[in-house]
């Protein structure tokens, strides 16, 4: 570690830290100037439930010591701005501000440690969800092996369209699971389907686009968190002109499912199939541009054109497209 990232390291200030002291410090500063002293050390609990909610216990048990500190510093110094009991006896003033401290103490404490186990359950519930979502991608492409990798790939340029369009984390997070999961219905085609080399019957191809329909079947078990993603899953075979499975037409259309509808293609031209030779990714591109506004939306399009250089560079990061014979 070199000297310049030593001096950073030293003067690395906790903001959050920085926040709740904040808070106890106006608490403070008002308690000074209020008269009913004894009623008002009741609000310097606020920040304290404000830390151990946002931040945890570390941060209340130091806004806690920090409120006793204010309190005490006024009691010793300015004895006469600070009346707590009814005797004003010296031992009682003492007394109350010591019970006071130290039930602040302990409720900045158990506060803290019942967030932290909260968000322990909610990371491990994230773990868990994950955890569901990376198998089932894999089942899928167990089931369509000409497409190895395919949903991974999707879900990784569908995330940076996403980024490009300033999707918030939570609408980036949704799309980029809903990537992952976009062909699981293809779990409940014919493998004589999936795999046919030559020109897809009218049968075939009705049966093929129920896989949309069969992803809702699968998902819809999973709970409230994975139906968020349906709409984009169900939406993803849909044309900005209308001509798609369900003939939703712009914005009728979810962002999610616009912005997998272009990885989607990409990925899918510049992928070998037994059945044709892969695009270069200039000319798969050339084909999405030709297609905004009709099959694409070329806001989704013109995100697409500003991420295609970054995407090509990372290309090596990807697992390999195959031709699977």
């Amino acid at each position: 570690m070199n000297i310049f990232e030593n001096i950073k390291k030293q003067l690395h200030v906790d903001k959050e830290l920085v926040i709740v002291f904040l808070l106890v410090a106006i608490t403070g500063f008002i308690f000074h100037f209020v008269t009913n002293q004894r009623a008002f050390l009741s609000f310097f609990y606020l920040p304290i439930l404000l830390g151990a909610y946002l931040y945890g216990k570390r941060y209340a048990v130091f806004s806690a010591l920090l409120s006793v500190i204010i309190v005490g510093s006024i009691a010793y110094f300015i004895p006469d701005k600070l009346n707590l009991d009814a005797d004003n006896s010296e031992f009682s003033k003492w007394l109350d501000i010591a019970t006071w401290g130290g039930f602040l103490m302990i409720t900045g404490y158990l506060m803290g440690h019942l967030y932290e186990k909260k968000e322990s359950a909610i990371r491990e519930v994230k773990q868990t969800y994950q955890g569901i979502i990376e198998m089932l991608s894999i089942v899928i492409e167990s089931v369509d092996s000409h497409t190895q990798s395919h949903s991974y790939r999707v879900s990784v340029i569908s995330e940076m369209i996403a980024k490009q369009l300033n999707c918030n984390e939570i609408e980036t997070e949704n799309i980029r699971v809903a990537a992952l999961l976009h062909d699981i219905g293809k779990i409940g085609v014919s493998a004589d389907v999936l795999r046919k080399v030559g020109v897809l019957s009218e049968t075939e191809r009705q049966q093929m686009k129920k896989h949309t329909d069969n992803a809702a079947d699968i998902l819809k078990p999973l709970g409230s968190k994975v139906l968020d993603l349906l709409p984009i899953i169900l939406g993803h075979h849909e044309r900005v002109d209308g001509e798609g499975y369900y003939n939703a037409s712009g914005e009728e259309i979810p962002l999610g499912a616009r912005i997998i509808a272009v990885a989607d293609v990409y990925d899918a031209l510049t992928t070998d199939r037994p059945y044709r030779k892969a695009f270069s990714p200039m000319q798969a591109k050339e084909e999405i541009n030709k297609n905004a506004g009709s099959q694409f939306d070329a806001m989704v399009v013109e995100a697409f054109n500003l991420v295609f250089l970054k995407l090509e560079a990372e290309s090596p990061l990807l697992p390999a497209r195959k031709l699977v014979s």
